[in-house]
């Protein structure tokens, strides 16, 4: 006989308030910069990084990161239910303008 996963309990997503927490007090919170949590870009939708223009050509960046620190931002990104992708250039953006913002 086959084995199904029909009758399996379906696993349950965190709310964002659990997320925030996690990431406020998780482990391996080793760097003292802030970077804001989902729950906190969400409230406040200006500080939202906009989406590039459809068909602005594109490149490639690949970085080098420890299998461990991959794993975990893998894994919240998931349980957020958004793509790695996304979070980078989210990241990307938000830095690039407060870079712009500190020159002279």
């Amino acid at each position: 006989m086959a084995k199904t996963f029909q009758n399996a309990p379906r696993p349950q997503r965190p709310s964002p308030e659990a997320l925030a927490a996690f990431e406020s007090g998780g482990l391996g919170h080793d760097t003292q910069t802030h970077i804001p949590s989902i729950v906190e870009m969400q409230a406040q939708p200006e500080q939202m990084p906009k989406p590039r223009p459809k068909g602005e050509e594109t490149k490639r960046l690949s970085i080098d990161l420890p299998k461990s620190l991959h794993r975990r931002f893998r894994t919240a990104c998931s349980a957020a239910d958004l793509t790695m992708v996304s979070e980078v250039l989210a990241f990307i953006e938000r830095r690039t303008v407060e870079l712009e913002a500190s020159q002279p």
